[in-house]
């Protein structure tokens, strides 16, 4: 045979064979290596989930002192951490499920905190 013609069946033989190793690497049945989905134990995740547990710490901190020192500067501040939370709630949820996610109940809780800040007010000047 040609020289040309051997290597070009060399080529195709690596090519098919390569195929074969990224597709078997992939399959849904053990973690894929190349190609991985996002995980709950991806750093990503990890990092949200992290801010998502820090905005609700704050936002439990500042209620408790809303209702200790009655300032609207507390429940506002509590309110904005609450909605923090749920939107890295919603930026994880993305993060897993992609275009699949279910986000109107994240929309709802928003909605909800916000119309709870328009009620904040000061109760012992």
């Amino acid at each position: 045979m040609d020289k040309t013609i051997t290597w070009l069946i060399r080529g195709a033989v690596l090519i098919v064979i390569g195929g074969f190793l990224i597709a078997y690497l992939n399959l849904e049945k053990k973690p894929s290596i190349i190609f991985s989905k996002p995980t709950i134990e991806d750093l990503k995740y990890k990092e949200l989930d992290k801010k998502r547990a820090n905005a609700e710490f704050a936002a439990k901190r500042d209620s408790i002192d809303y209702y200790k020192f009655g300032s609207t500067i507390f429940c506002n501040s509590s309110m904005n951490s609450w909605i923090e939370s749920v939107n890295y709630s919603k930026q994880m949820d993305l993060y897993i499920f992609g275009k699949d996610a279910d986000l109107s109940e994240w929309d709802n809780a928003i909605k909800d905190y916000e119309n709870e800040r328009s009620r904040c007010k000061d109760f012992n000047p």
